[in-house]
């Protein structure tokens, strides 16, 4: 669902903008198979962008939109060395993630419902490699200062579920587990010129 298409904000709600910062996280985790079973690689995108619809008097009515690029994909994994990060994001980006045919990774919510303790579930669509899947979505809202609000999220998929074959020896990498970790570490800001003095 797209925030141009909604109707029916309340006038409480607060419509707010994600975009890339070094304050902001999208990250992969993946874990490896055999040898390496107890190492991870994470992959991180440098550049996306989203809206959250928020309700502070009512939260899980609250709805997020976000656009990754998947062309944006790098691995910063300290126990590798630089070619061999590169080389991994090449991978990623290129056979696991298709980028130069579908550039755009998309998650959306559709409804959230509060956890008996802390956060909300999300129900969400994940759009990845052309294929659009349903992705449950544990979310944190967390208000901070100058009306900025901090949303932290994670869910796990099955890479295969989206196409991903698992990448193997062949391409000069080990194996990897077929689940993968999705983080998300986002601010969300109202616009410039909504903010009240």
């Amino acid at each position: 669902m797209d925030f141009d298409t909604w109707t029916g904000m309340a006038d409480s709600d607060i419509l707010q903008t994600i975009s890339a910062s070094n304050d902001s996280t999208v990250a992969v985790e993946v874990f490896k198979t055999g040898l390496l079973r107890k190492r991870r690689n994470i992959l991180f995108f440098e550049r996306f962008s989203g809206e959250l619809c928020y309700s502070p008097e009512r939260p899980e009515s609250s709805h997020v939109a976000l656009s990754i690029d998947a062309k944006s994909v790098v691995c910063r994994d300290k126990w590798l060395k630089p070619k061999k990060q590169r080389r991994i994001a090449d991978y990623a980006r290129n056979i696991a993630l298709a980028a130069d045919k579908h550039p755009e990774i998309r998650f959306s919510s559709t409804r959230m419902a509060a956890k008996p303790l802390r956060g909300f579930v999300a129900e969400c669509e994940l759009s990845l490699r052309g294929v659009t899947r349903p992705a449950a979505v544990n979310v944190v809202f967390s208000p901070m200062s100058h009306g900025r609000l901090q949303i932290d999220a994670d869910t796990q998929i099955r890479l295969t579920d989206f196409g991903i074959e698992l990448p193997t020896s062949l391409f000069g990498l080990i194996g990897t587990k077929n689940e993968a970790m999705v983080h998300l570490l986002l601010w969300a800001t109202v616009p410039a010129l909504k903010q009240t003095s």
